[in-house]
C-alpha cells in the first residue's frame, strides 16, 4: 500500500493559503446565491378579504415579483416627484416671464403715450415758434449757419435730464422732460409774439411808412425853412416834397379813417386822414384820388397816385404830418421804418 505525502491533506488540497482563502470565498458566493435563490422563489400568499360574503381573493407572489414590484412602484413615484417639480419650475418661469412681458408692454403703452402727448406739444411749440419767428421778420429755424451740436445730438443738454428711478425705462423720463421744457417753453414764446404784434400794432397806428409804393422817390424838400420854388422867398415848408413819375401808387402811412378829399387851388388834388393818438397826414398834388370819404384804410394801402396838380414845379408828393393842430417833421416818423440815410442831402 502506497503512502501519501506529508503536504497534502484530506480534502485533495496542498497547504496553500491563497487557494484556500479562493476556495472559502467561493465557497461563500455559492452558498450567498443558493440562499438568494432560495429566499426568491419563497411564495407568500396575499388575501383581499371582503366585508360582505363575496368569496375571498387571494393569490400568490414569489419574494422576487414582490420586490421587482417594489422597485417598479419606487420609480414611478420618484418619476412623478421629478416631473411635478420640473414642471412646477417651469410653471414658475412661465409665469415670470409672462409678468415682464406685461410689464414691458406696459412701459411701450407708455412709450407710445408720451410719444403721442410730445408730438402734440412740439407742433404747439413749432406753431407758436413760426408766429414768433414771423413777427420778428428774420428766417426760420434751418436757415444760416448751423448751429454746434453734440456728435452724438443727444438732448440731455436741453431737456436738463434728471436722474431716473431704478427700473424705469430712461428713454420714456426723456420724453416726459422733452414734453414738460417744450410745453413750459410755448408760453413765453406766447408773451413774446403778443409783445411783437403789439410794437407792430403801434407802429402800424402810427405814420411811419414810407407814402410812395416800394420806397420809390427821392426827396426834393424836407421840412423846415425853406426857399419857395415859385416865389423864391424863405418860408416854413410844412411837409416832405417826394419827387417821381406821373401815375406812381401813393399809399397810407398809418392806419387810420379817410376824413376829407378834394381840390385846392394850391396844394391840388388831396386827401386827409386821421390816424390814432390824434395823428393825421395829408398827401398833396396827386394825380388821381382811389379813396372815398368816411373809408378805413390799412398802413401801405393804395389811396391815390402821385401827380402834378395845383402850383408845383414838377410830379411830386407833398406829404404832411399833423399832430392836433400843430405840424411835425415827417423825418422823425420815417425814420423808424426806413433807412432814411439815401435820401438825405437830395434837397433841390
Amino acid at each position: 500500500m502506497p503512502l501519501k505525502p506529508d503536504n497534502v491533506n484530506a480534502s485533495g488540497n496542498d497547504g496553500n493559503p491563497v487557494a484556500r482563502f479562493f476556495s472559502r470565498v467561493g465557497a461563500g458566493i455559492s452558498g450567498f446565491f443558493g440562499r438568494t435563490v432560495r429566499a426568491g422563489k419563497q411564495r407568500f400568499t396575499v388575501m383581499f378579504i371582503p366585508h360582505s360574503e363575496r368569496k375571498v381573493l387571494n393569490f400568490q407572489i414569489n419574494a422576487f415579483t414582490l420586490v421587482f414590484a417594489v422597485v417598479i412602484v419606487a420609480v414611478l413615484v420618484g418619476g412623478f416627484f421629478f416631473l411635478s417639480t420640473m414642471f412646477s419650475g417651469s410653471e414658475r418661469l412661465i409665469s415670470e416671464k409672462s409678468n415682464d412681458l406685461k410689464n414691458t408692454r406696459a412701459s411701450l403703452d407708455s412709450i407710445l403715450n408720451e410719444l403721442s402727448e410730445v408730438a402734440k406739444v412740439a407742433q404747439v411749440f413749432d406753431g407758436t415758434l413760426s408766429q414768433t419767428v414771423k413777427s420778428l421778420d428774420v428766417d426760420g429755424p434751418g436757415s444760416g449757419t448751423p448751429q454746434n451740436s453734440d456728435a452724438g445730438g443727444d438732448l440731455s443738454a436741453f431737456m436738463n435730464l434728471q436722474e431716473v428711478d431704478p427700473g424705469e425705462i430712461r428713454q420714456l423720463q426723456q420724453l416726459r422732460n422733452l414734453s414738460t421744457t417744450l410745453k413750459s417753453s410755448i408760453e413765453p414764446l406766447t408773451q413774446i409774439r403778443e409783445v411783437i404784434q403789439a410794437q407792430k400794432s403801434l407802429l402800424s397806428d402810427l405814420p411811419n411808412f414810407w407814402p410812395v409804393a416800394a420806397g420809390r422817390g427821392r426827396v426834393t424838400m424836407e421840412f423846415g425853412p425853406n426857399v419857395h420854388p415859385v416865389t423864391n422867398q424863405w418860408y416854413i415848408h410844412k411837409g416832405f416834397d417826394i419827387a417821381d413819375s406821373v401815375g406812381v401808387p401813393v399809399v397810407a402811412s398809418a392806419n387810420g379813417k379817410v376824413t376829407e378829399l378834394g381840390v385846392d387851388p394850391g396844394y391840388g388834388l388831396y386827401v386827409w386822414i386821421r390816424h390814432k393818438y390824434g395823428f393825421r397826414t395829408r398827401y398833396s398834388h396827386l394825380q388821381t384820388i382811389e379813396v372815398s370819404e368816411g373809408q378805413e384804410v390799412i398802413q401801405g394801402q393804395r389811396i391815390g397816385t402821385l401827380g402834378n396838380s395845383g402850383v408845383s414845379t414838377g410830379p411830386h408828393l407833398d406829404f404832411q404830418i399833423w399832430l392836433g393842430t400843430d405840424v411835425v417833421d415827417p423825418a422823425a416818423f420815417l425814420k423808424i421804418s426806413n433807412d432814411f440815410r439815401r435820401w438825405q442831402g437830395n434837397r433841390q
